[in-house]
């Protein structure tokens, strides 16, 4: 390889590994998630959102996942391998899986995941989603599933991608 082909190659290294390692970066959310628990109300306040996508467990089709959480954990995303992974290192927070099916399916869980609840959101009437591109969801979720022993979630955000899972 000749001189200046090793030095550009070098420079464009350079410049796009930090690029490469970075965490990925948040979204801007706010609101709340609130669950009424065997031991008292939880209420987490959300402060990040992640758009991931990947294959659904069940059909395999690529769907959007939205991570909602009250920390930054851009940096514990990035680490992640598998889609699933996403859900495994959240503590505090919520989930909500876009094009798996008619309806949101969406996952709370706060305490160090020792509280968890799922159920499913009809999208018409939760989400008014501002932008519903591959790339980026932004809008309010509004779901109220607490008179059925569920979360109540009002949330507004703005996700762009920022990793997608082949597996």
């Amino acid at each position: 390889m000749q001189r200046k082909q090793r030095i550009a190659l070098g420079i464009v290294a350079a410049v796009v590994s930090p690029l490469l390692s970075q965490p990925a970066a948040a979204g801007p959310a706010s609101g709340t998630i609130s669950y009424q628990s065997k031991s008292g109300p939880i209420v987490i306040k959300v402060a990040n959102v992640y758009l991931v996508k990947g294959p659904d467990a069940v059909s395999g089709k690529t769907i959007r996942q939205l991570v909602f959480a009250s920390a930054d954990i851009g940096a514990t995303l990035q680490g992640c391998a598998t889609i699933s992974c996403v859900s495994g290192q959240l503590t505090e927070g919520m989930t909500v899986d876009f094009d798996a099916g008619p309806r949101l399916n969406y996952w709370v869980v706060a305490n160090g995941q020792k509280i968890q609840y799922s159920g499913t959101a009809r999208p018409d009437e939760t989400s008014k989603l501002t932008a519903n591109a591959a790339d980026n969801l932004a809008g309010t979720l509004s779901i109220d599933d607490s008179k059925a022993g569920g979360a109540k979630v009002d949330v507004n955000f703005d996700a762009k991608t920022v990793k997608q899972f082949s597996k």
